[in-house]
């Protein structure tokens, strides 16, 4: 695996470096998650962890763009224990993704405007609590799909020449859950659990 992705980011830079000679532009970005999983039963962006990789964009118009990115992202959900108020249980599910984001951008006044979709591979996932991993038969550590579908929202603002600072939500596509709920119940359109991500990150523009 390690292998793999070194080639894979080797790949990248020469794609990226072609892609600028060619009137593209490209470049890098890297940040951190804020992330919850609805249907987990723990609310909050409690869970940490960080964001990276490359984008190639498309100039379309004057005022839009189309970019396309190779991200790792680090999503979860967590629940730590509070002795002062007698709660000394704790809740960790990790799950960390490569995603290939496309976006649309357009340019309000002084700050980029984003919609887009992803497309999300899971590399690994684990699950623990107080005691450590739970067991690999259990019902909380029931197998999550490896593909995950999500959509995008943002705004970014340039601040200097080739920089900006981001703010993205990323959430799982409500019909295509991470994986079922423990009961296997749905309700409507609650199908199962969903990732559900805030990413700010800061990014770098080669040209």
């Amino acid at each position: 695996m390690k292998h793999s992705l070194l080639l894979l980011i080797i790949v990248i830079c020469f794609s990226l470096e072609n892609a600028v000679a060619q009137n593209f532009s490209g470049g890098v970005l890297l940040g951190f998650n804020a992330s919850q999983v609805s249907g987990d039963n723990y609310g909050g962006y409690n869970k940490a962890g960080i964001s990276g990789g490359f984008f190639v964009t498309k100039e379309l118009t004057e005022k839009s763009e189309l970019e396309m990115r190779i991200t790792y992202s680090a999503k979860g959900s967590r629940d730590v224990p509070n002795p002062d108020k007698g709660k000394y249980t704790a809740y960790y599910m990790r799950l960390n993704y490569i995603e290939v984001p496309i976006l649309y951008r357009y340019k309000y006044k002084m700050l980029w405007l984003m919609v887009g979709l992803s497309g999300g591979y899971l590399i690994n996932s684990s699950i623990e609590n107080e005691s450590g991993p739970f067991p690999e038969n259990s019902i909380e550590n029931r197998a999550f799909k490896k593909y995950e579908v999500c959509t995008q929202l943002g705004v970014a603002l340039p601040f200097a020449e080739h920089w900006e600072i981001e703010l993205k939500s990323a959430d799982t596509f409500p019909l295509l859950p991470v994986r079922p709920h423990a009961s296997g119940a749905s309700f409507r359109l609650n199908f199962g659990q969903l990732n559900s991500v805030l990413a700010f990150s800061l990014k770098y523009r080669f040209k």
